[in-house]
């Protein structure tokens, strides 16, 4: 266990704005409320083991994260030929043979680097550092339209979730990890909807404000080989909880000399029927 930041929302508000960022050397989020920063108790989720209890419709840990081994065939993962051609089929064979989902579509990569050097050479964003979800009630309903046209109207009826693989590049992690809160301490008023405005997109993500009932996990060491699924939407309950909220943490103990956290997110719809 370790103590370390946590930035939430200081409160909520129905004009709450998040302005994300744009790759680069400078990259940085600003939101248009005041935040806190609270120095909080993460504990060790191999230690505790907290995600060994599995919904048994959908093999996803009822946490609302997971850790699982998956070696990458994949050799660098700004080449765009490598992900399309390698990685999504890799990405999508993991999903089906943990979630048992008959369909799954990838819709997004994120790559991240804490060292603003790494960001500008290869144009890439930083870590996340406020506490949130990617997805509200309602924008995990607009993200499938958007992304799946036509085919969303049928898609919708049937149970379908966003699930999030998060991989570090490099290791292992020991800068900037990710920290993912157990679902099942997460109240819905805890999560505040939120307007995401970037250059090319408007929609909603959610913030979190803070609740002494939530407990926070990470996984020390992570290495390439090791990646972390989460949930971020699921329409079974209306988009509603519980998903996965999760922040970056700065480890205090860290060296000034370890190496900068590099990683992948890849964003993915899972459909069961």
């Amino acid at each position: 266990m370790l103590k370390a930041d946590i930035q939430y929302l200081a409160e909520g508000g129905d004009d709450t704005v998040y302005f994300a960022s744009s790759a680069g050397g400078n990259a940085n989020f600003s939101v248009n409320k005041a935040m806190e920063t609270l120095s909080l108790e993460i504990e060790n989720a191999r230690d505790r083991n907290i995600d060994a209890e599995r919904d048994s419709q959908t093999g996803l840990a009822s946490c609302g994260f997971m850790l699982v081994d998956a070696p990458s065939a994949v050799s660098n993962y700004l080449d765009d030929r490598q992900i399309s051609e390698i990685y999504e089929a890799e990405v999508t064979k993991l999903l089906k043979s943990i979630t048992g989902a008959s369909r799954v579509h990838i819709f997004d990569h994120t790559v991240r680097a804490s060292d603003s050097g790494i960001r500008e050479t290869k144009q890439t964003r930083e870590p996340s550092t406020l506490v949130h979800n990617d997805y509200t009630v309602n924008s995990g309903f607009i993200c499938l339209r958007e992304n799946l046209g036509d085919d969303a109207q049928m898609l919708k009826r049937g149970h379908f979730q966003i699930i999030n693989l998060w991989r570090p590049l490099v290791g292992p992690v020991q800068s900037w990890p990710l920290a993912l809160c157990d679902a099942r301490s997460v109240d819905e008023a805890d999560m505040v909807k939120t307007e995401r405005r970037s250059p090319s997109h408007v929609g909603e993500i959610s913030l979190a404000t803070f609740n002494p009932d939530h407990r926070w996990f990470y996984y020390p060491e992570m290495n390439s080989e090791e990646v972390l699924i989460f949930k971020t939407f699921d329409s079974e309950n209306g988009g509603r909880m519980p998903y996965a909220i999760h922040t970056a943490i700065d480890i205090p103990a860290a060296s000034p000399n370890v190496r900068p956290r590099e990683s992948i997110e890849t964003r993915a719809f899972v459909f069961y029927q």
